[in-house]
């Protein structure tokens, strides 16, 4: 006896018609200013009490965030 499971045959992994709805662009405006605002804030902290690699870390994080908010 065969497995209706493996004859089946399977569709290919498109994105929908409209395309994927999630993403860097998929997500508010004000999100990426608040994630961008903490990160940067928390890596002042961490740098000011000398946590140099954590602090940088944050910072380009922080920067990374905010490459999203440009248009």
């Amino acid at each position: 006896m065969s497995d209706p499971d493996r004859t089946r045959r399977r569709n290919p992994a498109t994105p929908p018609v409209g395309g994927w709805g999630f993403g860097a662009a998929g997500i508010p405006t004000g999100f990426w200013v608040g994630l961008s605002v903490v990160l940067v804030v928390v890596a002042i902290v961490l740098l000011a009490v000398d946590y140099t690699g954590y602090g940088a870390l944050l910072l380009v994080l922080g920067l990374a965030a905010a490459v999203n908010l440009i248009p």
